[in-house]
């Protein structure tokens, strides 16, 4: 948070930064006498732009300005919505992004059986499959449950929200890791192979590891993409692991009061190029570009 400070002669804006368990502090000179409030305003944000800019990894200070304006006029949006307009708006973009989730996960549905099963609680005309509506139902829970979630990413909430997307759908995989089940997985359409069950835990702590010394050093659009990134290329579960990946992305965003951001079905393909820049070529920068846009794209 960025503050104003007086000294003994002139005034300082000062912002307090964490590394390594120490805090330490910027500030940047104001001058003898204090601007007006509209100007501090507007320093301010000059002054964060420039921390910034000196500490993420991959946004560079073009990317992070237009991030930010989108971000701030879409809540600017938002806040001018009655109370029934922001609940309507959250339910269409539910409808949306569990449809879209759902069909990049390979469940077989539409956006207007979406729409039927979560808006309006019927189960469509010749819809046979009730694990489907199960997983509809599931997905919407799971989106609920990361705005409701106030504490720290670790493994009890990720297995809490695999649980939730299979209770009812399959509950003998439900909330359990490979390693629990002693089970490999296969990716279809990529030479990509995930880590072996016999790996996942300690695959697993090496990514808590890094979230935990790490996540302070990215903007919050770098860091939602890796954490999708990372825990869709871990395949911690024997199914779900990409609805899961997508709820933890949002989840980061949703924690850093940014907008929520649908991967459409429609855009598939260039999904999983970036996804196999890493999981192939190792490249992290090619996904966080794509969400970047993606969020671009609200």
């Amino acid at each position: 948070m960025v503050f104003v400070r007086k000294t003994k002669d002139y005034y300082v804006l000062t912002h307090s930064i964490r590394k390594n368990n120490k805090i330490t502090q910027k500030t940047k000179y104001l001058g003898k006498e204090l601007p007006p409030k509209s100007r501090i305003e507007q320093l301010k944000k000059e002054f964060l732009k420039e921390i910034q800019g000196e500490k993420f990894k991959y946004l560079n200070k073009e990317d992070l300005e237009m991030v930010e304006k989108k971000k701030e006029e879409y809540n600017k949006e938002i806040k001018k919505l009655s109370k029934l307009e922001k609940k309507k708006h959250f339910e269409d973009f539910m409808i949306r992004y569990t449809y879209d989730s759902s069909k990049l996960s390979g469940v077989d549905v539409t956006l207007r059986q979406t729409s039927l099963i979560l808006k309006d609680g019927i189960i469509p005309k010749n819809f046979k499959s009730i694990k489907t509506v199960k997983e509809i139902e599931n997905h919407e829970k799971g989106v609920v449950a990361i705005t409701k979630y106030n504490g720290v990413l670790n493994l009890n909430f990720i297995k809490k929200l695999h649980t939730i997307l299979f209770s009812g759908v399959d509950d003998e995989v439900a909330g359990k890791l490979r390693s629990e089940l002693k089970r490999n997985v296969k990716i279809t359409g990529t030479v990509y192979v995930p880590p072996k069950w016999n790996d996942i835990d300690k695959e697993i702590d090496l990514f808590f590891n890094w979230y935990h010394s790490e996540n302070r050093k990215f903007h919050p659009i770098e860091l939602a993409a890796l954490v999708h990134l990372k825990m869709i290329s871990l395949q911690p579960f024997v199914d779900g692991n990409s609805r899961l990946s997508r709820l933890l992305m949002n989840w980061v965003l949703w924690k850093k009061k940014y907008p929520l951001i649908d991967i459409k079905i429609e855009d598939l393909e260039n999904y999983y190029d970036a996804l196999d820049e890493y999981q192939i070529e190792h490249k992290e920068r090619p996904f966080v570009n794509y969400i970047k846009e993606k969020f671009l794209e609200i």
